[in-house]
């Protein structure tokens, strides 16, 4: 348990109050793997397929802390400060998906998102999934979050590439 590593730490259930401080933390997460695929893709068509990509993300993860969403969002906390959130669905039974989620960077790699996705699997389990499911990018970008999944159990991998060309 990281509260023996972190103390103050703790999971609760994420509420319509979360939404703004999450946006925020979903945003500095994702911003190297914007850049990433910016300098992949050129600064023209990154553009044309990302156009306000902060707002986008933030939108996202704004509605799953909606009281009225779908999913639910759970919120790590250390000292009551809202570290990160992972956010779930069970309406695509009997797979549940976890969808957006993110660590502030200064909190990464101290067993945080780990936790938050075994406590989401546990919540998938109590409500009757029998397979969770996560999609991440293959880029180099990636890669921290394919080893979290990796680390609580995740594989069974379904490879997909995106192409894109010039007309």
């Amino acid at each position: 348990m990281v509260e023996s590593v972190i103390p103050g730490f703790a999971i609760r259930d994420g509420v319509a109050s979360d939404a703004d401080v999450v946006a925020e933390i979903a945003v500095e997460a994702w911003r190297p793997i914007y850049a990433h695929s910016r300098e992949t893709l050129g600064s023209e068509l990154f553009a044309h397929l990302h156009t306000d990509w902060e707002a986008e993300k933030a939108r996202q993860v704004r509605q799953a802390c909606e009281d009225d969403s779908r999913g639910s969002v759970l919120i790590a906390t250390v000292g009551g400060v809202v570290v990160g959130f992972v956010s779930f669905y069970t309406h695509a039974a009997p797979v549940g998906v976890i969808g957006n989620n993110a660590v502030r960077p200064e909190y990464q790699s101290r067993g945080i998102a780990t936790e938050l996705y075994e406590t989401t699997l546990d919540r998938l389990r109590a409500a009757g999934m029998r397979y969770a499911r996560v999609t991440t990018g293959g880029d180099p970008a990636h890669a921290p979050a394919r080893r979290a999944y990796e680390k609580v159990g995740f594989g069974a991998e379904l490879p997909s590439v995106t192409y894109h060309r010039e007309l």
